[in-house]
């Protein structure tokens, strides 16, 4: 007899990710529930969403910060499962993702994401990259600024490693990576002045070698 497990509820936010959409949700099929907030796509995000099963709601810009806990707001089941549309479980990890269900011993847990960048797997450069991708939605919400957001759990939640790996496509050529890149600096920079951050000028001359260095 097999046991019973938590509700899931899996919530992507999209716009205009056909090219991630089909990959992302094949994987998570088994889950009670998908919820898809889409911001105005033109291609056939929505169709995609749709022929999955997928409850589409679709919702105007509000930042990602916003527009994840929109997501996780209106999914109806108490676990959360947040995926970027350019993520995806493994067969192992959809299967680990399960097993913890059937018995959770904390209410949030971490993939150590693994990327792929320009078709190459970058297996020590931007590792380890722990991301909280499960968790019970009272127990955590998203936040930060307007790029860079994360989970962040409630006070005294205890955050287990999983084993598995999550993947994610993360840009399939330089010019995707220097557009991609011009997008979150701009978005960093506006945070930054919202908070009435002085420029650190000692980071113009330390950060670019030590992220050499680094990665």
């Amino acid at each position: 007899m097999v046991q019973a497990r938590e509700p899931l509820s899996v919530v992507v936010i999209t716009l205009d990710e056909e090219a991630n959409l089909e990959r992302c949700l094949s994987g998570v099929d088994w889950a009670d529930e998908i919820v898809v907030v889409d911001s105005g796509s033109t291609d056939g995000t929505l169709r995609i969403a749709r022929a999955h099963g997928a409850r589409v709601i679709e919702q105007a810009w509000l930042g990602y910060v916003g527009q994840k806990n929109l997501a996780v707001d209106r999914a109806t089941h108490r676990w959360i499962l947040s995926l970027d549309a350019d993520e995806w479980l493994t067969e192992e990890a959809a299967a680990e993702v399960r097993s913890v269900l059937r018995a959770p011993q904390a209410d949030a847990y971490a993939f150590n994401r693994l990327t792929r960048f320009c078709g190459a797997w970058l297996r020590h450069a931007w590792a380890p990259d722990w991301q909280i991708r499960l968790f019970r939605k009272d127990r955590a919400r998203f936040g930060g600024g307007h790029v860079h957001e994360s989970v962040r759990p409630a006070e005294g939640v205890q955050v287990v490693h999983l084993r598995r790996r999550l993947r994610h496509e993360a840009y399939r050529n330089l010019r995707e990576y220097v557009e991609r890149i011009n997008l979150y600096t701009t978005l960093a920079a506006r945070t930054l002045a919202e908070r009435e951050r002085a420029f650190p000028w000692g980071r113009l001359l330390f950060s670019p070698p030590i992220a050499f260095v680094k990665f």
